[in-house]
C-alpha cells in the first residue's frame, strides 16, 4: 500500500467541480500532518486541460483517467474504471468530493473493492498514527468519529473492532 492520498476530482462537460478544489486541499491538510502525498485520478475523456488545471494545485502527481466510455457519466463505467485504477495504485486513502455524482458511484466502489466508505465526512484528526474522520449522524443531531486502521494480510478475525475479512483490508471503527 503506497502512502498516498488519492483524490478523485469531479469534472462535468469540460469543467472542474469546485469542490473537487476543495477534496485536494483537505488531502492536502492530511498529508501535511502524515507524510503521505497527494495525487489526483481525473476520470472522463479529453481531459487533458483540466489534468493540467489541476497539475498546478501542489500535489505530486495528476492522472487522466481518459476513456470513451467515460465521456458521459454513468455509475457502472467510473466504478469499473476507478476500481482497475485504485486497485494499480493501491493509496493508503481515497478522498471523494460531496456532489451527487459521487453519492451514485462511491457506495458501488466501495464494495468493488471491499473497502469502507466513510460519507459525510465535515473533519478529522491524526493522533497516534491513526485517522479519525467525523461525520454527523441522526440529521445532524450527533457527531460521532471513524477510526480507519491499516491491517497486513496476515492479520485474522476481529470481532472486536468489526473486521471479519483475513486479507489484508482497511477497517472503519465508528462511535
Amino acid at each position: 500500500m503506497a502512502d498516498m492520498i488519492l483524490v478523485v476530482a469531479e469534472q462535468r462537460e469540460g469543467k472542474l467541480n469546485r469542490v473537487s478544489f476543495e477534496t485536494i486541499a483537505a488531502a492536502q491538510a492530511i498529508a501535511k500532518e502524515t507524510g503521505w502525498v497527494v495525487e489526483v485520478v481525473l476520470p472522463g475523456s479529453g481531459v487533458a486541460a483540466l489534468a493540467q488545471e489541476l497539475a498546478g494545485k501542489a500535489i505530486a502527481k495528476v492522472y487522466e483517467l481518459d476513456g470513451a466510455a467515460l465521456a458521459a457519466y454513468t455509475s457502472d463505467a467510473y466504478v469499473y474504471a476507478l476500481k482497475a485504477f485504485i486497485e494499480e495504485k493501491q493509496p493508503k486513502l481515497v478522498l471523494f468530493p460531496h456532489t451527487y455524482q459521487v453519492r451514485d458511484f462511491a457506495p458501488r466502489l466501495a464494495l468493488a473493492l471491499d473497502r469502507t466508505l466513510i460519507s459525510d465526512a465535515t473533519g478529522y484528526k491524526y493522533e497516534g498514527g491513526a485517522l479519525r474522520f467525523t461525520r454527523q449522524m441522526f440529521q445532524g443531531k450527533f457527531a460521532g468519529g471513524c477510526v480507519v486502521w491499516w491491517r497486513c494480510a496476515v492479520d485474522g478475525d476481529d470481532p472486536d473492532r468489526g473486521v471479519s475479512r483475513g486479507s489484508g483490508c482497511s477497517g472503519v471503527i465508528c462511535g
